[in-house]
Formats: structure tokens, C-alpha cells, sequence
């Protein structure tokens, strides 16, 4: 009996309509894919790449854009005041920024000051002041309660400690500029009308030059309603004194006469019409201006450090309007 041949498999036949729909299928896939890495790039040139831009560097130490928006954020969160304008809540970015910069400058330099460091001890402290604890806490309490203080301010840890840390030398270089302050620095003694408007100003200045008194001027005129009720004068002062007192003004008075009245001087922060009372170019400091002198001389430091400190700053104002429309 003759043996059947093997059957062989039935050969398929190409299915054109599936492999059209394969190629269809593929390349709505390769399209979805190109999108997407469209998008993602598209997210990563507008979101991520500006945000990781250097906004400023204070010698080695810099300052991205995205650590900029943390620090205005927080802030913002600790000064309502930021949001009682437009105009106060625009200024935000540089006032972080100046702030920042002034931060660095004492990380960068405080060190030249008499060896001026921040020992793990003493950050260790300022941790524990901020959560209340005592020096003896668990050392599982101390780590909470830091990651709660981070998570709160919103910072990442290294930016966190970098802010405790240059608080804290600030505290010493101020103390350090008081400590050295000298003991005697000249001084004046005067009196002062502050205005409000150009109309005010001069209707006193009229009253004065018709021989009226300035004291009666002053009571009737003088915004400063402190001083007002006195005259309008103000006790023995330094440069840089207290009360707050525009360089102009300082400029006129330290450079006038005993008994030199100025015409209307204007400033940013307002209109004064001045009279140097006293001079004294050898007066003794006390208590109570020693910490205003060395708050001037450290003023001073920081000035002189941007000249030997390498300093870049960089926030354009479309890195301004991009870090509040982040936080808002």
C-alpha cells in the first residue's frame, strides 16, 4: 500500500490590510512619541532650564534661579506686606536678591574678620532655638524637629543650613564692627521740619525766611511727630545716627555751620528744611550709638567687598516675572 506524502502546512498569504494597519499603528506611535519628546523638551527649554539658571555668584558661592522663588516664597509667607501692591509684591525678586547676595558676601568673607566661624555646635544651637528644644534633646527629637524647620521653610536642606549658618555670622560681624567702634567720632546737634509735598514745603520755608520761628514752624508743619512737639530737633548724632536721617540731609548738616539753616532739601524719602545747632568733632559715643556706628562700619565691609569679591547678578526681568507668577 503506497504511502501518503507528509501534508505541509498551508502557506499564509500576506494580509496587505493588517500589514497597512501595522504601519498605520507604528507610526501614530512614532508620532506620539515625537509629541511627547516635543512636549518634554518644550517643558524642560521653559520650566526646568530657566530655574536652574545662575542668578548670582558672590565668589564660589552661587544662587540659582529656582532657590531664588524658595527664598521668595518664604519671604512672602513671613511679610504680608509684599502683598498689599502690585508695585511692593514686583519688588520682591530683588529684595531676595539683595538679601542673598548680602548672605554670600559673609559666608565668602566672614572668615577675614578675626577668624569669624560657625562652629556645628553652634548651628546646632540655632536649630534647637528655632524648635524650642533643650540642649539635652534625643538626638531622634533633634532630627524631626530640623526636618520640620526645612519642610516649613520650604528650602532644600543645604540652602536651609546655608541660611542659619550666614544668620549667624551675621550676629558676629555685627557684634565684631560694635566691638571695634571707636570711642569718640564727630557729631552734629540739629533740628529739622520733614514735609510732605512742594507745597508745604514751601509755605514753611516762606514762614522761616520771614523770621518766624523755626520751632513754631516745625510744630505746625513737620510730619515727623516726634520731634514736632520738640521743636524739631533732634539730640547729638553720628553719621548714620538715629533717627533715620537721607545722606543729603546728613551731607548738609556735617558740612554746615553751628546755626546754618538749609533751603528745601529733597530726597527719595521725602522733603527737609535742616539747621545745625552744635558741632562737636571729638564727642564721645555712648551706649546707645556704638551699635549704630558699627552697624555703619559694617555697612561699609560690605560695600568694600564688591570690589574684591567676584559678584554676578543676573535676574532679568523676565526671570523676575517667571519666579512670581512660580510662588503666586
Amino acid at each position: 500500500m503506497a504511502k501518503k506524502k507528509s501534508e505541509e502546512p498551508p502557506q499564509r498569504r500576506a494580509d496587505p490590510e493588517r500589514g497597512t494597519r501595522f504601519l498605520i499603528v507604528g507610526g501614530v506611535a512614532a508620532a506620539l512619541l515625537i509629541v511627547a519628546g516635543l512636549i518634554g523638551f518644550g517643558w524642560y527649554q521653559t520650566q526646568i532650564a530657566p530655574r536652574a539658571k545662575t542668578v548670582l555668584r558672590v565668589g564660589e558661592t552661587k544662587y540659582n534661579l529656582a532657590h531664588v522663588e524658595r527664598r521668595m516664597s518664604l519671604m512672602l509667607a513671613e511679610n504680608s506686606f509684599f502683598l498689599q501692591s502690585p508695585e511692593i509684591l514686583e519688588s520682591l525678586p530683588a529684595i531676595v536678591l539683595d538679601r542673598l547676595e548680602q548672605e554670600g558676601k559673609l559666608l565668602e568673607a566672614a572668615g577675614e574678620l578675626g577668624d569669624i566661624t560657625i562652629s556645628a555646635e553652634e548651628l546646632d544651637a540655632k536649630i534647637r532655638e528655632g524648635g524650642g528644644l533643650a540642649a539635652d534633646v534625643p538626638p531622634a527629637d533633634f532630627v524631626a524637629q530640623l526636618d520640620r524647620q526645612i519642610k516649613e521653610s520650604g528650602l532644600k536642606e543645604d540652602e536651609f543650613l546655608q541660611m542659619l549658618r550666614a544668620e549667624l555670622l551675621e550676629e558676629k560681624v555685627r557684634t565684631y564692627f560694635t566691638e571695634i567702634a571707636p570711642e569718640r567720632e564727630p557729631q552734629v546737634r540739629a533740628r529739622w521740619i520733614v514735609l510732605e509735598d512742594q507745597e508745604q514745603a514751601d509755605d514753611a520755608l516762606e514762614r522761616l525766611d520771614a523770621d518766624e520761628d523755626f520751632a513754631a514752624v516745625a510744630g505746625d508743619l513737620s510730619t515727623d511727630t516726634v520731634t514736632a512737639e520738640e521743636g524739631g530737633e533732634l539730640d547729638w548724632r553720628t553719621r548714620a545716627g538715629s533717627p533715620f536721617m537721607p545722606e543729603e540731609v546728613e551731607d548738609f548738616l556735617f558740612a554746615a555751620e553751628a546755626g546754618q539753616r538749609s533751603g528745601i532739601i529733597s530726597t527719595s524719602f521725602g522733603l527737609y528744611i535742616v539747621e545745625a545747632l552744635e558741632h562737636d568733632d571729638d564727642r564721645e559715643l555712648d551706649e546707645g550709638q556704638r551699635p549704630l556706628v558699627g552697624s555703619r562700619l559694617m555697612t561699609d565691609w560690605f560695600a568694600d567687598l564688591d570690589e574684591i569679591l567676584n559678584i554676578k547678578r543676573d535676574l532679568t526681568q523676565d526671570d523676575a516675572i517667571r519666579a512670581l507668577n512660580n510662588i503666586l
